[in-house]
């Protein structure tokens, strides 16, 4: 089964995903920051805060969405943003609040003109899934998908690693990785089990995350 890409010459959406391990019992620390000192300097140059979630069982994980209209709009938009009087002041505070962070630099696969920002109450699931060869990301997106129709479980918006040079230093990326990523609405049953033909694809197991959005920072 072939997917068709959308033209990399076009306009596509651009999404940030951004994993995020806070230091100890210090989310929502990290998150009031973001929301009251990173939003605003963020929209004003042109990026669009998509959500913030807190992941199930992990009180100091985090889920941070960040997007664009395209590669040349995320380097005007972070460019200016990181130049702003905001990041200069608040900069070290944020840095002193993660342990860890991993960004995945993505295109929508679904909708075509990306995702828009989660509405409040809306929990979710997120389906994090690592292939083994980049070729397999359409093939993998179709099938995984009449997957989770047959479980009640159609995405709302899936993403997979954008094939690009990061020209953003200050937000170093995953390299070498080739990933897919569904966003599911609960419907009250698990995630279906893969079969081998799906399982195969992946590097391992893929990773299933009940995320919640932050109440306070869903815009």
């Amino acid at each position: 089964m072939n997917f068709q890409w959308m033209s990399p010459a076009a306009p596509c959406p651009i999404i940030e995903w951004h994993d995020i391990r806070t230091e100890r019992a210090r989310a929502e620390d990290y998150l009031a920051l973001v929301e009251s000192r990173f939003a605003a300097p963020l929209l004003a140059a042109g990026g669009a805060p998509l959500g913030h979630f807190h992941v199930a069982s992990h009180p100091d994980r985090l889920i941070l969405l960040r997007g664009f209209a395209s590669i040349p709009a995320r380097r005007t938009a972070l460019t200016g943003f990181y130049a702003s009087p905001e990041w200069a002041l608040y900069r070290q505070e944020a840095i002193g609040l993660v342990r860890e962070t991993e960004t995945a630099l993505t295109r929508a696969v679904t909708p075509a003109d990306g995702i828009r920002p989660i509405r409040p109450g809306d929990a979710l699931i997120g389906l994090i899934s690592d292939l083994r060869f980049a070729e397999q990301i359409g093939s993998y997106h179709l099938w995984l998908r009449l997957l989770l129709r047959k479980a009640g479980l159609d995405p709302i918006a899936a993403f997979a690693t954008l094939e690009a040079v990061n020209d953003v230093p200050a937000v170093p990326v995953l390299r070498n990785r080739s990933r897919h990523i569904a966003l599911l609405r609960p419907n009250g049953g698990g995630v279906p089990e893969l079969p081998r033909e799906l399982a195969g694809m992946l590097r391992f197991p893929p990773e299933v995350l009940r995320l919640q959005p932050a109440p306070a920072l869903v815009w």
